[in-house]
């Protein structure tokens, strides 16, 4: 056990949850990574906070605190459950424009039961607002309530994380590829430009639901040095949508330490490192 504390990073793919830890006293160094198994699908335990799931969950993240003096955990949230919309500056300033926006994104929903977080944008002219419902983050905060300091990301987010420590520059896209959904986030220069999700029932779909969305959004058409794919069905999306990037686009699936650029104890997994790379990005000191 770690005498200064180590921090825990963690996502959760159907019914696996994959978590990373960081070492304390060496930068970009892991002490491990790992997956847990479960017969039920982790995310809508979670999301609809069923008790007997959640416990389960909870007794793995608690073994996890004890045997590794966990000191902070970051945790990649469902991105299903959210609202991602960008607004102009002036609607973020005004305490009113606000509310209002709110109130018509979550019709129907009352605003205590409301979570919203401002992201800045490469755009100063922008805001990117993420939404959330409490009772969707209830599961969430009863896996974490062992450990001081807790921070909720959302896939978007990984992008910058992925920048600090890759230092790539330029124009990139992240994709997360998640079972029935995938998350699109753009940057420019390492901040962020915009973010989206498609979700869909077959990978064959993609193409349509791509076409369909970036009529709206141009921006998920633009030019990106880099492509960088995570998560699972990556080479499924990569062959679906090949045709549909940018040809001078670099396309890359992350899917080693060495491609990540972090190094570990274990040299080898019984799991695809795609699907930990977010549990990986978010257990490290960037």
């Amino acid at each position: 056990m770690s005498g200064s504390g180590a921090n825990l990073g963690v996502c959760f793919y159907s019914d696996r949850l994959y978590y990373a830890i960081n070492d304390a006293e060496h930068a970009k160094n892991l002490k491990h990574i790992g997956a847990l198994h479960f017969n039920f699908d982790v995310l809508q335990a979670l999301s609809q906070n069923k008790e007997e799931q959640v416990t389960n969950i909870k007794m793995a993240f608690d073994a996890l605190h004890k045997e590794h003096d966990i000191k902070s955990t970051r945790v990649l949230t469902d991105s299903s459950n959210e609202c991602w919309t960008t607004l102009p500056k002036v609607v973020y300033d005004n305490a009113d424009e606000r509310e209002d926006h709110i109130n018509i994104l979550m019709q129907g929903v009352e605003r205590e039961y409301i979570e919203p977080t401002w992201h800045t944008i490469s755009n100063a002219d922008f805001r990117l607002l993420n939404l959330r419902k409490r009772h969707v983050m209830q599961g969430y905060e009863i896996l974490t309530d062992q450990i001081a300091v807790t921070e909720f990301v959302s896939d978007f987010e990984l992008g910058e994380k992925w920048e600090a420590l890759e230092k790539k520059g330029g124009s990139f896209m992240m994709i997360g590829c998640q079972p029935c959904l995938i998350t699109i986030a753009s940057f420019v220069l390492g901040k962020l430009r915009a973010a989206t999700f498609i979700q869909f029932d077959e990978v064959e779909d993609i193409p349509y639901l791509w076409m369909q969305k970036s009529a709206h959004l141009s921006w998920m058409n633009g030019l990106h040095e880099h492509i960088f794919i995570y998560g699972h069905q990556g080479y499924d999306i990569i062959e679906a949508m090949q045709g549909f990037w940018d040809k001078a686009s670099d396309v890359q699936r992350i899917h080693s330490l060495e491609h990540i650029g972090v190094q570990a104890e274990e040299e080898t997994y019984g799991f695809d490192l795609a699907c930990a790379f977010p549990a990986i990005l978010l257990s490290l000191d960037i």
